[in-house]
């Protein structure tokens, strides 16, 4: 007699054997193809955060960590008891952010002036840049480190969230607890912070052709937006494209003219504070990628950033070193990859301009 239950067992198991091997199919030829160039990066390349987080491979720049300068700068565990020409404290801008070729400036500022320069990362119990140079002034750490020049950095798009808050000017952190945070600030490399041995199957190969496909209809899709260009202006694949970090334009409505006066006046109270003890203050605030290409984005709905505009004719105390003035000159020669078109950091070309201008 014709058993129906074992024609259903097997049709279900053909079925079922059939899915899954259109499935893993799929999975293999999407990684071998697309994704595997995004997740499967191997020391000592890197690839960067606007294409890890958008899955747009064309705009991929794949970049390694090395140095071609004469003299580099030290990091915090280097640290011990050289004398010290300029401390820098910043952002991820101040920390190789962008890796590649010469990602720390501090190294062309080092190079360019033979100064000895000592970037300390800002200490996440003090809460920010500012708070942090507070925290070794009122430690006596800045004291026992004696620099010439504090330089304070931070991307433009966190420059009002950072320095327009009251500051905590009674910071309590023992020099004991700040040394011991210092010499645990080593020198590193972003490409051995990527994802390893990340198997065939994975969620990215869902993610790739949903963020290809939705970027067809919007130009902003969950952490990354898309624009075209009118220029040429990236050395990838996707050249007169470029991908900007979403909350980048989301922060632009913070930086209105009252907000921009009283982080300058938190500014010239830090300077005023570091000139009795006879030390001078510079402020870099890194110009964000889309407020250096804005002119160039195509159909953009989005207002322009005002933030050096509005900071620019303030009366300072410090001396600030103006991103945005120094690199447009080299955007409008038609200057290729100043920032990176995978990431939210600018290039060794960025550092290697600012430097050259700035004099201390």
């Amino acid at each position: 007699m014709f058993n129906t239950k074992v024609v259903r067992s097997k049709s279900f198991v053909f079925i079922f054997s059939l899915f899954a091997l259109v499935l893993f199919s799929y999975h293999l030829l999407t990684f071998t193809l697309f994704t595997s160039k995004i997740l499967n990066v191997q020391e000592p390349m890197y690839v960067g955060d606007l294409v890890r987080l958008s899955y747009q491979v064309d705009f991929i720049d794949l970049k390694k960590a090395e140095n071609s300068l004469n003299k580099q700068h030290l990091e915090g565990a280097q640290y011990s008891g050289q004398t010290i020409d300029i401390l820098t404290i910043g952002d991820s801008f101040s920390n190789g952010g962008g890796s590649g070729k010469n990602a720390f400036y501090q190294d062309y500022i080092s190079s360019i002036n033979d100064f000895n320069v000592l970037n300390i990362r800002a200490f996440p119990q003090a809460g920010g840049v500012p708070n942090s140079l507070l925290a070794l002034e009122q430690s006596g750490v800045l004291e026992t480190i004696k620099p010439r020049i504090v330089l304070l950095s931070i991307g433009s798009r966190a420059f009002v969230r950072h320095f327009s808050k009251e500051l905590n000017w009674e910071q309590n952190i023992s020099a004991k607890t700040l040394f011991h945070d210092i010499k645990r600030m080593k020198p590193r490399d972003l490409s051995a912070h990527q994802l390893k041995n990340v198997s065939i199957v994975n969620t990215a190969n869902f993610k790739f052709p949903f963020y290809t496909i939705g970027y067809t209809f919007k130009p902003c899709l969950k952490s990354v937006c898309k624009f075209s260009l009118d220029t040429s202006f990236f050395s990838v694949k996707e050249d007169k494209g470029i991908l900007i970090y979403k909350q980048t334009l989301k922060d632009l409505h913070m930086n209105t003219r009252d907000n921009v006066k009283e982080a300058n006046t938190n500014l010239n109270r830090l300077a005023i504070l570091l000139k009795e003890k006879g030390i001078q203050l510079y402020f870099m605030p890194a110009v964000s990628k889309y407020d250096l290409y804005s002119d160039y984005i195509l159909d953009s709905t989005h207002p322009k950033d005002k933030l050096f505009e509005l900071l620019e004719p303030l009366n300072k105390e410090y001396t600030i070193i103006n991103t945005k003035k120094i690199l447009l000159p080299l955007l409008q020669k038609g200057e290729k990859d100043i920032f990176y078109a995978d990431d939210t950091h600018w290039s060794y070309k960025a550092s290697k301009e600012i430097f050259e201008q700035t004099h201390f």
